[in-house]
């Protein structure tokens, strides 16, 4: 399904880039990627219950150590029922290890469903979401185009019915291009696996193509706003495709630190309304050495 992948997915964006920063606006023809700034480098917010570990086309500097980390809130509803699913700390941490080259890491996330109905509310499962290694190398970096290609793979870590039940993996490439002093725009292309029941109930692989796009308008040289749709080829070996978007506003507090908060709604739900809430933060606890 697509929350099975969608920490691979991106979900992922390239924010206000050549604008999102006063230190941008110093340097206009610097090149995004080269600058340690938060977020420039940004992998969240992602859609879907899973990490966020790829999708920026910028990789982090070498020897430098970035920590992105955020809660999330859906809720499904349908005639006489809604479903809540709390998901979180959804972290990912990544580190420089050569000029082009970042190697990251996404624990295990906690999840909890919980069903109201016209009965009663009670806690229908708990778990955890299976853990993330990624890559991802920088390709290209000018001042008006940034490119990356990342991999993934997530073992079977995770706990309850948050697991995928087998390995998934993805390969992706990254494209950003700045279009304006203000207007910047992303894609993601991502080839991978997920896991779902097939018409007999029982669990395989399937392989999935998710492109996701974004624009980010820089509304100021601190705040940004987000606007991405998450396509997926189909959501599990016999359901149909899907689409999530989210809208954000991003918000830089210096150079090393950026909060976001997020809206997210499936545009093609299987069943009943999802939608979800979340905020987080983009942290470089590491300062690396410019490329």
């Amino acid at each position: 399904m697509l929350k099975l992948i969608a920490g691979f997915l991106a979900a992922e964006l390239l924010v206000g880039l050549g604008s999102a920063s006063p230190a941008f606006a110093d340097d206009a023809s610097a090149a995004p990627c080269s600058m340690p700034i938060a977020v420039a480098l940004a992998d969240r917010p992602g859609t879907g219950r899973t990490t966020s570990t790829g999708g920026s086309p910028c990789v982090v500097l070498q020897d430098e150590v970035v920590i992105e980390t955020g809660l999330r809130r859906q809720i499904t509803t349908s005639t006489g029922s809604s479903d809540t699913l709390a998901s979180g700390p959804l972290t990912f941490v990544r580190a420089g290890i050569a000029k082009r080259l970042e190697l990251g890491v996404a624990p295990p996330a906690n999840q909890s469903r919980s069903i109201a109905g016209s009965a009663a509310l009670f806690d229908a499962a708990r778990g955890a979401s299976d853990l993330v290694l990624a890559a991802k190398y920088l390709a290209l970096d000018r001042p008006a185009v940034q490119g990356s290609v990342g991999a993934a793979y997530a073992p079977v870590t995770g706990s309850g019915e948050f697991t995928a039940g087998a390995p998934t993996f993805s390969l992706s490439a990254n494209l950003g291009l700045t279009l304006s002093s203000r207007l910047s725009f992303a894609t993601s292309l991502v080839w991978g696996s997920g896991v779902g029941p097939d018409v007999r109930g029982a669990n395989r692989t399937f392989f999935v193509f998710a492109p996701s796009f974004t624009l980010a308008y820089a509304l100021d040289g601190s705040t940004t706003l987000l606007v991405q749709d998450a396509l997926v080829s189909r959501q599990g070996p016999v359901l149909p495709a899907g689409s999530r978007g989210f809208v954000a506003l991003q918000r830089a507090v210096g150079n090393r630190v950026a909060f976001d908060v997020d809206y997210e709604d499936n545009l093609a739900p299987r069943a009943g309304r999802a939608n979800a809430v979340g905020f987080g933060l983009v942290w470089i606890a590491v300062a690396g050495r410019r490329r």
